[in-house]
């Protein structure tokens, strides 16, 4: 693991606990767009509904939404990685 991987998990993780959530979200797109299979964002997400997390009404009591937002996320940017014509592949 290198040593941008480690800060950037440490930022990730600390902008969780004192920075607003869209911010946070932005981070950990940042982080999967550089880091290949960056998996700790997801982690990142069932930190944030460990801490923030109430079951919803309007989410028929499910509680677990960042996770699941990370998990799209992940999904939704590798997808892009892949269709991009000037991204590294390796």
């Amino acid at each position: 693991m290198s040593l941008y991987r480690i800060l950037a998990i440490i930022v990730l993780l600390v902008s969780a606990t004192v920075s607003p959530h869209p911010i946070t979200l932005a981070l950990a797109a940042i982080g999967i767009f550089l880091f290949p299979r960056f998996w700790e964002a997801v982690a990142c997400g069932v930190f944030l509904d460990a801490l923030y997390s109430v079951s919803e009404p309007r989410w028929f009591g499910f509680q677990f939404i960042y996770t699941v937002i990370m998990l799209a996320l992940i999904v939704a940017i590798e997808r892009l990685k892949k269709s991009l014509r000037w991204y590294s592949r390796n």
